[in-house]
């Protein structure tokens, strides 16, 4: 059994008996504590990530990114670095860090079984994770998660639509593709997106939970179902199955297995709260919550923002109005609508009920039964949006790293 090494930079004597606690349970573990901050150890800090496998810091409302990028820089690729946060830190930040080089980001206080399962994880020797784990690897894929605010009001249509504009047609007629994109219903007991694409339901998900397994590329390889269009499909399975069947480390697994291997991963989201739906609003770089300007559904939405708020979840929320076309000018309620969810009003969807159906009925793309019709056009609209701020994203990301 190979000795994993640990080194803690925190001033906060909580943190530091719940991380000395949770190395005592590893065997195979040793720990080397620093009173301080990483600020003011400073020099010190680069050498304990060069002399131990996993380097824990506290995160200090002063953190200094070029510190930390300074650390990634030396250390190298191989080292891996956990922050462990006391306070609410916003999603810019936490992406923020990534970039700069921080490998995890846990919020504290944090249960001592999970921190110790985080800590193992995290110091797994690196060169026996499979290909998909590489760090030298392109990056990552974008997570785009799709949540209803009320029942009915056509997410999955959006889901299955925005997924095939996602793929970036090109060509006279449109036949190329230049992006991999999954979908994955997590609707598990009322999923519709194998039934909207004509597919025979996958049991990849049931599988998953009755075996106990984090799947890797290669289960999912066989679990995944190809539409014609180039889609790959995860759907519910057929048999009905307790929505807390999964658990939050099986979908963070599946998440994270998928986005090394497509460009782009859309969820389609049941219309209730387990607790891996957590797993899946950490991981989502854009969360479409999708209702309209009804008083309810707004009310919902907000429920549901500040919900995921309170449990430090920090959601990347895109407000979608649907069944109604953007307007020219915005009517009063759509003004309180705005004020209310704290976010500006992005997205429409015109009502389009019969193409919709007619897509559904055929088992078809919009792309496929109505290219030309309001909706098919708006979805459009929205996966070229998404697409062209994705790629300006990559842009920054490459000038930062040169």
């Amino acid at each position: 059994m190979t000795h994993k090494s640990l080194a803690l930079i925190s001033d906060n004597e909580s943190i530091i008996s719940s991380v000395t606690k949770a190395v005592d349970r590893l065997e195979d573990h040793s720990l080397e504590t620093l009173t301080g901050t990483l600020s003011s150890v400073n020099g010190h800090a680069s050498q304990l990530l060069n002399n131990n496998d996993l380097l824990v810091f506290t995160l200090s409302e002063d953190v200094d990114m070029e510190i930390v990028s300074d650390l990634r820089r030396s250390a190298g690729p191989s080292a891996t670095i956990l922050a462990l946060s006391d306070r609410d830190i916003s999603l810019s930040d936490a992406r923020a860090l990534n970039k700069v080089g921080v490998d995890e980001i846990l919020p504290f206080p944090i249960g001592s079984e999970e921190l110790r399962e985080q800590i193992q994880k995290l110091t797994v020797d690196k060169s026996l994770l499979p290909a998909i784990y590489n760090p030298q690897k392109q990056r990552l894929g974008q997570v785009i998660s799709v949540c209803p605010a009320r029942g009915g009001i056509g997410a999955s249509t959006l889901t299955i639509n925005l997924a095939d504009q996602l793929q970036g047609y090109s060509g006279i007629f449109r036949k190329k593709t230049q992006n991999k994109v999954a979908i994955v219903d997590l609707d598990l007991q009322f999923g519709t997106v194998a039934t909207a694409l004509d597919l025979e339901p996958s049991s990849g998900l049931l599988r998953m939970a009755q075996q106990g397994v984090n799947p890797d590329r290669t289960f999912l390889q066989q679990s995944l179902v190809q539409h014609a269009s180039g889609l790959e499909v995860l759907s519910a399975p057929e048999d009905f199955m307790p929505l807390d069947a999964l658990t939050r480390e099986q979908v963070t697994t599946l998440i994270e297995t998928l986005r090394h291997d497509f460009d782009y991963v859309v969820i389609d989201l049941p219309r209730i709260l387990v607790d891996w739906i957590g797993a899946v609003v950490t991981a989502s770089d854009r969360m479409f919550m999708i209702g309209d300007s009804s008083v309810s559904s707004v009310r919902q939405s907000c429920r549901l923002i500040d919900f995921f708020t309170k449990e430090r979840l920090a959601p990347p929320v895109e407000i979608v109005f649907s069944r109604e076309a953007k307007p020219t000018f915005r009517s009063s309620h759509h003004v309180e609508a705005q004020k209310a969810l704290g976010r500006e009003l992005r997205h429409w969807l015109p009502c389009d009920a019969r193409h919709a159906k007619q897509a559904l009925d055929r088992g078809q793309l919009l792309s496929q039964s109505a290219n030309n019709c309001a909706l098919s056009k708006s979805i459009r609209m929205m996966g070229r949006k998404i697409m062209s701020e994705t790629s300006g994203e990559a842009k920054d990301l490459k000038n930062n790293a040169a």
